[in-house]
């Protein structure tokens, strides 16, 4: 059943890269509700399925007669084709055409649990359901009408893995520029940023300096103002002082002289009085007038 020949197996590489396209461009594109061509080429065909179809086949040839074997060893096959063919895609283009990373039991976003078995299941459909009648067409075709058919798609993959493999290329090598540019506006952006902080740490020290300097200097200014300010206070208090000394002592002696004239005039009335009611009291007192009176009273203070 499986014994074929280069050519068969080329053939149904072809079929299986067509199919794979069919199946996977169908379900992206229901699922993104737009149409989506998948695969790494423009033309209808995705070399993946193709590797894994005739992998599988070629892996689970031993082991058709046990399902579980089947399962098993499809699924291992299939997930390492997976692996091997995402990293070298990744290193050699630069770009991921599938990505796993946000399943669950996934493996550097290459592989993951959940793909792994449906390549089990696809292992026992395509072995138990979908190879006999597909091989059955593709095989029974007449061999001038499969070899030229064979041809033609040998051809069309060949120009069409050509064109894709320079765009993936040249794509490839704009990523890398993009990637030298990043890490050269990266190294600059470090450089500019280790200038400007030295340059706010020459800015900061310098500020430091000037203000210690500005605060020393208003530190002598206002000492000088404090001690003038202090000097003048002084003075002027001792004016006060003075002044108000002298305001004091001149209206104490306003007032001795007030008091004084007040009582000579009360000492004098008091003679007058004296001499008008007792006219004998002293005869031989001599006659004096209120100025007299006033003027002998100022001599005996004056002494």
């Amino acid at each position: 059943m499986y014994s074929y020949h280069f050519t068969e197996w080329l053939a149904l590489f072809y079929f299986y890269c067509v199919f794979g396209w069919c199946f996977e461009s169908t379900y992206v594109s229901l699922k993104e509700h737009r149409p989506v061509n998948r695969g790494f080429m423009k033309g209808p065909w995705l070399p993946l399925y193709g590797s894994g179809a005739v992998l599988i086949l070629w892996l689970t040839l031993p082991f058709q007669e046990t399902p579980t074997l089947v399962f098993l060893v499809g699924a291992a096959g299939a997930t390492v084709l997976e692996y091997v063919t995402g990293i070298v895609m990744l290193r050699l283009f630069k770009v991921r055409y599938w990505d796993y990373s946000n399943q669950h039991f996934q493996f550097q976003g290459h592989i993951c649990l959940s793909s792994t078995i449906v390549w089990g299941f696809l292992s026992l459909l395509m072995v138990y359901v979908v190879h006999e009648p597909v091989a059955g067409v593709v095989l029974g075709l007449p061999e001038d009408v499969s070899s030229v058919i064979t041809f033609v798609v040998t051809v069309l993959i060949v120009y069409d893995f050509r064109g894709a493999l320079k765009e993936a290329l040249d794509l490839r090598d704009l990523l890398i520029q993009a990637e030298q540019l990043r890490a050269e506006a990266e190294q600059r952006l470090e450089e500019k940023k280790r200038v400007l902080e030295a340059a706010a740490t020459f800015t900061s020290v310098a500020a430091k300096e000037t203000i210690a300097e500005k605060r020393e200097q208003v530190s002598e200014l206002l000492e000088r103002s404090t001690a003038d300010l202090l000097e003048k206070t002084e003075q002027l208090s001792e004016r006060i002082e003075s002044r108000t000394e002298d305001f004091w002592e001149k209206r104490e002696l306003a007032e001795l002289r007030e008091r004084r004239d007040q009582l000579m005039e009360r000492l004098a009335k008091s003679t007058d009085q004296l001499r008008r009611r007792n006219p004998s009291l002293r005869p031989d007192l001599p006659e004096l007038s209120m100025e007299e009176l006033r003027e002998r009273i100022r001599k005996l203070r004056e002494k």
